[in-house]
């Protein structure tokens, strides 16, 4: 009887501990929004959570977040590493972020090229007339047979209205897509064609995410490298960073 008393007093005590911090965050974050409502339009969308570090907070805008200090007076830029486990905490939330703005653009607004066995996907940011996206281009079976379906949009570096926009418009408006991007890609001269195109929501969407270069690769987990990697390597760097088994 004693025992089953001592249990329920433990109980109420662990669940005591366990709630004040839990009130204590809440409390800081409704001081801290109500500090941040003097200098946050009030009609931006926001949210504001804990991070692991005290006194540390997150406030994610949805395209980007930031760090700021309880007090709501000091911005931190920079990441939060673990060094217990070397887990880079910022970059797990910027991959979340990454596929989060990816998401406004479908497959159906993607040039695809499906891998048989496929092990992940691979966004790439391209510009027709990058020396780079065609040198990755050209290996396009090499990344399909070894599981890594490629997925297009269009990134013309020039600026929309530029020759290599209009070079995307047309490939994105040829009947069979993915033949008349191979083309071009090789060097053929298109046909010019116009229709109703995704070119500026790739665009929207590449600067949302600080695409500055091409190629840029995004996969599945939210991962971004810049710049093109060659179909043999590819793998290899997959696996070391558990993308791919």
């Amino acid at each position: 009887m004693n025992s089953m008393k001592y249990s329920a007093q433990l109980i109420l005590i662990l669940g005591a501990l366990i709630t004040v911090p839990l009130m204590a965050a809440d409390e800081e974050i409704a001081k801290l929004t109500k500090n941040l409502s003097g200098i946050i339009p009030a009609d931006a969308n926001y949210q504001i959570s804990k991070t692991p570090v005290p006194g540390l907070f997150e406030v994610d805008f949805g395209d980007y977040f930031v760090y700021i200090t309880s007090d709501g007076q000091h911005i931190v830029k920079g990441d939060i590493i673990n060094m217990a486990t070397n887990v880079n905490v910022t970059d797990t939330k910027r991959a979340t972020s990454r596929l989060k703005s990816l998401s406004v653009v479908g497959e159906k607004d993607m040039v695809v090229y499906p891998a048989k066995n496929k092990k992940t996907s691979m966004t790439v940011f391209t510009d027709i007339d990058c020396s780079y996206c065609r040198k990755l281009h050209s290996e396009m079976k090499g990344y399909n047979e070894q599981g890594i379906e490629v997925r297009y949009v269009f990134y013309p570096r020039a600026g929309l209205g530029s020759n290599s926009h209009q070079k995307a418009t047309s490939v994105w408006c040829a009947e069979d897509q993915r033949k008349a991007l191979d083309e071009v890609k090789s060097g053929i001269k298109i046909e010019k064609r116009e229709c109703a195109t995704p070119i500026f929501k790739h665009v929207e969407v590449a600067n949302k995410l600080g695409v500055n270069s091409t190629p840029t690769l995004i996969f599945d987990d939210g991962t971004m490298m810049p710049g093109y990697i060659p179909a043999a390597r590819l793998p290899s760097i997959l696996k070391q960073r558990k993308i791919i088994r």
